[in-house]
């Protein structure tokens, strides 16, 4: 039974609806291209460019170097055997802003079945893209100090080792304390006790290298990575933050506070199993200046 014609027009709920809508020809997948025949209103609206600017150009205008490869890819190899696909995209507008897409394209056929042009269906998710970026910093972030926290700092040092492994540059790590930091606590109370924490990791991070990696581990201990690093500078870099640390009283509420930090240090090496190998001999050292009066570099 044939059915009824409808009494509206599709291509204005397409040229109105707030997902952008993108036909191109299909017979031109190598570079340039696919070459673009039609776009709605949503598309003007959110990448800034006019259907005049776009028409005969390919939608590739809106990626980056950074758009991911194993995305395109994708796309690629369903536009050669004119198929449908849906990926998560990374784009740039005309004004190079960077939004997320959750892209779908469908190829379109004519009356004999063969496909002619392909519908690309894309709804911006930026604002979720961006919150899945917020959330896995918070997964890998110490909350109070903005360091890495101890689940991160496994990962990196997982592969630092394996890194080690591969081209037998060396790295250090140094295993950081700070003193007495219990009776900061009972004598001016856990907020200024969360302020010296933020200062030590602060004063860590303004006296490292752009590559290192302070980690709070837990409670007042701290731990930093240091690649391509040997004995001698290692112990020079421990030196330099446990001075600057002493020599620059914390001030919180009020109350001058002066602060140190007892120091472990320890290198990799080749017969460790693993990442945690060196961490251990570290924490070793750091027991060691503890126990030899603290406010003090052990190697």
């Amino acid at each position: 039974m044939p059915q009824p014609s409808p009494e509206f027009d599709f291509s204005e709920i397409v040229q109105n609806t707030k997902d952008v809508v993108i036909v191109t020809k299909a017979d031109l997948i190598d570079p340039p291209g696919p070459e673009i025949i039609y776009v709605n209103q949503a598309f003007t609206e959110m990448t800034g460019y006019s259907a005049e600017e776009v028409i005969g150009k390919t939608p590739r205008i809106l990626q980056a170097s950074d758009t991911e490869e194993k995305e395109k890819l994708a796309i690629r190899k369903a536009l050669e055997k004119k198929e449908a696909v849906r990926v998560t995209l990374r784009n740039y507008t005309k004004l190079g802003k960077e939004y997320w897409i959750d892209l779908s394209i469908l190829p379109l056929r004519d009356k004999k079945g063969d496909v002619t042009h392909f519908a690309s269906i894309q709804r911006d998710i930026t604002e979720q893209k961006n919150l899945e970026r917020k959330l896995q910093v918070l997964c890998r972030t110490d909350p109070l100090t903005t360091a890495a926290n101890r689940r991160a700092f496994n990962e990196i040092l997982s592969q630092e080792f394996s890194r080690f492994k591969r081209s037998q540059k060396e790295y250090a790590l140094i295993m950081i304390d700070i003193d007495h930091f219990k009776s900061v606590n009972d004598k001016y109370g856990h907020a200024v006790g969360d302020q010296v924490l933020i200062e030590v990791t602060e004063r860590c991070k303004d006296n490292l290298r752009y590559h290192d990696i302070v980690a709070r581990l837990g409670g007042e201990e701290f731990c930093v990575l240091l690649p391509y690093t040997t004995a001698m500078h290692a112990e020079g870099i421990a030196e330099r933050l446990r001075g600057k640390i002493e020599s620059m009283p914390i001030i919180s509420e009020g109350s001058r506070i002066k602060v140190t930090i007892s120091v472990g240090i320890s290198l990799v090496c080749s017969d460790d199993s693993d990442g945690h190998d060196a961490m251990q001999r570290a924490d070793q050292k750091l027991l060691e200046a503890k126990q030899n009066g603290r406010n003090q570099v052990c190697a």
